[in-house]
């Protein structure tokens, strides 16, 4: 986790005449792919910068690791059954958080994993992306009106 913050910076283009609003930018890894910072939060506290891969095979918003959301204070609301890469991801303890997305302060579900943060379709549902997929190259996730 980078830092806290009480209100969160994001970086967008308001008011595209292109169809296209908020966007949010970040950087294509050879190693790890694309990879994005968002705004977490649990609703209440201060905000969190998280660096996360994008991965749409995930079929939640955010996968975090254990550590994100013990920081995070994000309330348990269950297990869930998720999706990654097609493969079935069984009784994943799930939480509630609020990212500032594309699309403006978003509710997205979180599942618990021991790997790296990512983001999945449930937040880029409703998202264009555009990357240039070279190491260092630009990652740009803009929403769409």
């Amino acid at each position: 986790m980078r830092s806290a913050s009480a209100t969160p910076p994001f970086n967008q283009g308001a008011n595209r005449q292109d169809g296209l609003s908020r966007m949010i930018t970040g950087i294509f890894d050879d190693k790890r792919g694309l990879l994005v910072r968002v705004q977490v939060s649990d609703g209440g506290r201060p905000y969190h910068e998280i660096e996360c891969a994008i991965a749409p095979s995930a079929d939640v918003g955010l996968a975090l690791p254990r550590r994100y959301i013990t920081e995070l204070g994000l309330f348990r609301v269950g297990e869930i059954d998720w999706m990654l890469g097609g493969i079935q991801q069984q009784n994943a303890p799930y939480y509630i958080a609020y990212v500032e997305w594309v699309r403006g302060l978003s509710p997205a579900f979180v599942v618990e994993t021991p790997g790296e943060p990512l983001i999945g379709q449930g937040l880029l549902r409703g998202s264009f992306l555009r990357a240039d997929f070279m190491d260092g190259g630009e990652v740009a996730v803009y929403g769409i009106d």
